[in-house]
């Protein structure tokens, strides 16, 4: 049995930050997590209220505890998804884009910031880069066994 403080189910919410447009600046969804930890590396599947209902299988978590309250892990959807002018666009011949979170960990409770980068070439050929950015925070859930 694996007791590290990080192990079990968390709920939250992320934000989208000021790099995003209008209606999506600002915009808090919710998400679910459940997290295990081993020699420090942190894995784990999210399911989220905005784009769970796209996918058949849950966005999956890899990371590792940087020290004692620092967390820094990769969320990756099953497939190519993101925000455009028009709403989502998914694309599932394509991988996901990869989501960098990092956080402190402090009396049950994870706060941080994450940022998801997006290289493309534009109809020139050139490569353009898009950076978006936002806040997260997620509580522990009671196990239901210690309730």
């Amino acid at each position: 049995m694996n007791d590290h403080p990080l192990c079990g189910r968390w709920t939250g919410t992320y934000t989208y930050g000021n790099e995003y447009d209008e209606p999506l600046r600002g915009k808090t969804v919710t998400f679910e997590m459940e997290l295990t930890v081993v020699n420090g590396f942190i894995k784990g599947k999210c399911t989220d209220a905005e784009s769970t209902p796209h996918f058949e299988a849950p966005a999956t978590i890899e990371g590792l505890m940087v020290d004692d309250s620092t967390v820094r892990f990769v969320k990756r959807y099953p497939h190519y998804w993101q925000h455009e002018k028009t709403g989502p666009r998914f694309l599932p011949k394509f991988p996901s884009q990869e989501i960098n979170y990092s956080g402190e960990f402090n009396n049950n409770e994870l706060e941080g910031e994450w940022e998801i980068v997006t290289v493309l070439v534009d109809i020139q050929g050139e490569m353009v880069t898009y950076r978006g950015k936002g806040h997260w925070v997620m509580k522990k859930l009671v196990d239901e066994l210690t309730s």
